[in-house]
């Protein structure tokens, strides 16, 4: 055994290193090397389809099961993880060597072929045919380009029609884009080949959780005991993010899963494989053993140098309250810097920092709280932004709250995340409903109906008298100039809309007459709805999101048109904004004999 007077390396560290592109060591950022890893048992967490994969491959009825997405959408360890189901093979042990390109498993009468991607475009027609054509059930991993150019040439090669289609390329492409929660749905089938086509799309799986549960993985690994045998294991910045996370592992999870949330939902979505990375290079800031033991215990003990190795700084691509460099290579540090968390939040927030008590509600682990007094110091210096900053990300990652405090504590974390409605996504998503009583869920759905007013007719609710009912109006689509009066083409009454939840989309809806018309809400455009609820100006819709506005006004006024025809195409009603702003309404009634407007009395 290694004495306790040696300095130690510890190999863990060194592999949470490579698992980063910061620097040239990436050797085990793949999947094919990671399933011949050591370490890799004890950070493994299976993914929530391996299990219905091995089942359809293992049923008895012959099918094909193709699993596509982005490269570092775990693609490769599914096809692994089920090689060792049907092998038989523990899932939490390494395997001797990678799997082949193609695995031939006899005890299962079932085929896996590991990226067809790689293959000559003659060899993927080649082996579809035996798919398809031959006794046995297949897993083929593939890309989404290939998959669809090897498809499509094998359907017109064996002269393919499938019944009421518009072609096999339309039909995987909607099979492509259905939601992943349910993998058993029929959805994610397609009839009409020799055998059944199962086709599972990686893309629309949700990473955020998943990744999030693996910092859990990597800070509780039995690997870290290696560390017992250095002698500057306790003043080690890497072993006290270590322990820093560890002993505050469900807050710490949480708030990583909120980020995660709010990038993949403002932003791009993340792959497993660049939230692995970044979790790993946060642990470590990028930093080795060696380059930390070449400082005496001393210094290494400094606040001014544990503060360069922080969980809550490295993991936004900060040091010391400044831009790390080297972090921008990490696809989530890239998209994280899009929005700089830790701006200030308020006078109320930014006041309370250089006090001796720091924010009222915050209660920073013990692990860190020498740098969380050692910043508390400077804050009015030189240094001062930069360090605000900076502790506000120490906060945001760390602190607990005081549960009388729980108020103060919402608002901090909503400012943090600019998302007023992301932990309210988060807990829908969890519980799998919106959770709200009625009046709740009324007042929920009125105050929607009152933003898509104003954006239907440019006129804010408060205008009207009494604000409960939905005009769709003959407004100007470009919008570039105030139109005080406006035509209105139908009205319909708040009450006959709802919102309700899509446990599938995992987003809330806004219902029309009970699915005549429906309008899902991701979590950008429920923003910009709570925003301007509460009189906020400075967001402003998205084209996206401008889009999907707009097609929900077409869909209302079919919707409105199918159950009214045109019976009342001799009644008009006109909105108007008056000089105060009120609006007023004035309806007329068509005389088709007189061919004159007259006002309704």
């Amino acid at each position: 055994m290694t004495s306790k007077t040696q300095l130690y390396t510890n190999g863990y560290v060194a592999y949470l290193n490579s698992l980063h592109n910061v620097s040239a060591n990436t050797a085990n950022a793949l999947a094919e090397s990671q399933a011949m890893n050591e370490y890799f048992p004890g950070i493994y967490v299976p993914f929530p389809i391996v299990d219905h994969v091995t089942e359809l491959l293992s049923s008895g009825n012959d099918k094909v099961v193709i699993l596509t997405g982005h490269a570092g959408d775990g693609k490769s360890t599914v096809a692994t993880d089920v090689f060792k189901q049907l092998k038989g093979y523990p899932l939490n042990s390494p395997l001797n060597h990678p799997i082949k390109e193609r695995e031939d498993i006899l005890e299962s009468n079932a085929t896996i072929v590991k990226d067809m991607s790689e293959l000559s475009s003659d060899t993927r027609l080649e082996w579809l045919t035996e798919a398809f054509q031959e006794q046995g059930s297949w897993l083929i991993v593939s890309n989404t380009g290939p998959l669809l150019n090897s498809l499509v040439q094998y359907s017109d090669t064996q002269q393919i029609k499938l019944e009421g289609s518009e072609g096999i390329e339309s039909v995987i492409l909607d099979v492509l884009d259905s939601p992943l929660e349910d993998v058993s749905n029929a959805t994610h089938r397609i009839a009409g080949f020799s055998k059944e086509l199962v086709i599972l799309n990686l893309t629309r799986l949700d990473n955020v959780r998943l990744g999030s549960s693996l910092l859990a993985k990597l800070v509780n690994h039995e690997s870290w005991s290696d560390c017992n045998a250095c002698t500057s294991q306790s003043e080690c910045p890497i072993w006290k993010n270590k322990e820093g996370i560890a002993n505050s592992l469900e807050t710490v999870e949480e708030r990583v899963r909120w980020i995660y949330t709010r990038v993949c939902s403002y932003e791009q979505r993340l792959t497993l494989r660049q939230i692995v990375a970044h979790l790993a290079f946060s642990l470590t800031a990028g930093k080795s053993c060696s380059e930390i033991l070449q400082y005496p215990s001393e210094k290494l003990a400094e606040p001014e140098f544990q503060q360069s190795v922080l969980f809550s700084e490295s993991f936004f691509g900060m040091s010391s309250g400044s831009k790390c460099h080297d972090a921008q290579n990490l696809q989530a540090v890239s998209l994280l810097s899009k929005s700089y968390f830790g701006a200030p939040l308020g006078v109320h927030f930014d006041s309370s920092l250089s006090r001796s008590e720091g924010m009222k509600w915050a209660v920073v682990p013990q692990s860190c709280s020498h740098i969380d007094s050692h910043w508390r110091t400077k804050l009015n210096g030189k240094q001062g932004i930069r360090l605000r900053g900076a502790h506000r990300r120490l906060n945001y990652i760390m602190a607990s709250h005081h549960s009388e405090l729980e108020g103060e504590y919402q608002l901090f974390i909503d400012e943090f995340l600019q998302s007023p409605s992301l932990r309210l996504y988060d807990k829908w998503k969890t519980n799998g409903d919106l959770g709200l009583r009625k009046s709740q869920r009324r007042k929920l759905t009125d105050l929607c109906l009152k933003v898509l007013l104003e954006l239907f007719t440019g006129f804010s609710a408060n205008q009207y008298e009494s604000a409960d009912r939905l005009y769709l109006t003959m407004r100007r689509k470009d919008k570039n100039i105030v139109q005080p009066t406006q035509l209105v083409i139908c009205s319909l009454n708040f009450r006959d809309f709802d919102l309700t939840y899509n446990v599938e989309l995992s987003l809330p809806v806004l219902s029309y007459q009970k699915n005549k018309a429906n309008l899902d809400i991701p979590m950008p455009l429920f923003d910009y709805i709570l925003s301007r609820s509460k009189g906020k100006i400075g967001s402003a819709l998205t084209p996206i999101h401008q889009s999907k506005i707009d097609w929900f006004h077409g869909e209302l006024l079919k919707a409105y048109r199918a159950e009214n025809g045109d019976n009342n195409d001799d009644e008009v009603t006109v909105i108007k904004s008056g000089i105060s702003g009120e609006i007023t309404l004035h309806n007329f009634i068509y005389d088709a004999d007189k061919h004159v407007l007259e006002v309704e009395k």
